[in-house]
This record gives C-alpha cells, sequence and structure tokens, in this order.
C-alpha cells in the first residue's frame, strides 16, 4: 500500500457499518471478503465522514465496525449491539409462551414415562405368563416321566409274570 494513495470505503455489512482504508474497490472488497458487486449494488461507496476517515486512517487496510445506526468511533472489535427494548406486552408474550413451551415439554415427559411402565409393565405379565407355562411344562414332563418310569415297572412285572 506505501506510495498509493487511500481512499476510504464504507459498507454496512451485517448488523455493522464498515470502514476500511484501501487504496482501490478491489482491495477494499477483499479486506471485507465480499463480491465483486457490493459497489455496483450500492452495498458499498466511497465515504467523507470524518469520523470514518479518521479511524480508517489510523488503521489502513483493517476492516474497522460500529453497530449499524450508531454514531460512535469505528473499532477493530465494536461494542455489543444494544438489545431491543421491549414492551410490557411483549415480555408477557414471550414469558407466556415459554410458560406453554415448558408445559408441553412436561407433557411429553409424562406421557413417555407412562409409555414406559406401560411397556415395563406388559413386559412383566408376559414373564410371568412364561414363568406359569415353564412351570406347567416342568409339570407335564414330570408326569410324563412318572408314567413312562410306571410303564417300566409294569413291562418289567409283565415279563416276569410271563417268564414264570
Amino acid at each position: 500500500m506505501p506510495g498509493r494513495r487511500l481512499k476510504v470505503f464504507r459498507a454496512h455489512l451485517g448488523f455493522y457499518d464498515t470502514v476500511v482504508a484501501a487504496p482501490s474497490q478491489k482491495a477494499a472488497l477483499e479486506a471485507w471478503g465480499a463480491g465483486r458487486l457490493e459497489f455496483a449494488k450500492g452495498f458499498a461507496s466511497v465515504t467523507n465522514d470524518p469520523v470514518a476517515v479518521e479511524c480508517a486512517l489510523r488503521s489502513p487496510g483493517v476492516v474497522l465496525k460500529r453497530p449499524f445506526g450508531t454514531g460512535g468511533p469505528f473499532k477493530a472489535e465494536p461494542a455489543p449491539i444494544p438489545e431491543p427494548k421491549v414492551s410490557l406486552a411483549q415480555r408477557k408474550h414471550v414469558l407466556e409462551a415459554e410458560r406453554r413451551r415448558k408445559q408441553v415439554e412436561q407433557d411429553k415427559q409424562r406421557n413417555e414415562a407412562a409409555a414406559l411402565k406401560r411397556r415395563a409393565r406388559e413386559a412383566v405379565d408376559k414373564l410371568r405368563e412364561l414363568a406359569r407355562r415353564q412351570t406347567e411344562l416342568e409339570r407335564e414332563r414330570k408326569d410324563v416321566l412318572a408314567q413312562a418310569a410306571r410303564l417300566k415297572v409294569e413291562r418289567k412285572t409283565r415279563k416276569r409274570i410271563r417268564r414264570t
């Protein structure tokens, strides 16, 4: 940049007004990281505002910002954007919406807990039914084994009787 005359360019980007001291529009666009049509569309321009010129010439090539609509100096790290003023009615509306959102979330959690309890009860009932069926099958198995043992004893007895 030495040897070339600096111009101060201004653009509105996002929530900020920005200025940069650069030798050309191309250099200003590179500093902003903006597209080449910003000047053609009217989003950026050369400025003669004394506050902007003074701040930008103190640090050439550096993009300086200030919140849009304020009249303070431009800085590399601008002041935070002030929060908008909210009326009492708007605050009440926001609080009511937040209360409704929390209520919906609580209802959702209750429904999920109830569904979980219902599934747990169904699982316990199914386990009980399986245990009951297993007990019945075990009894049947014992009965079949006992009957088989009796039949075996009867056959042996018949064989003895036939031999004699």
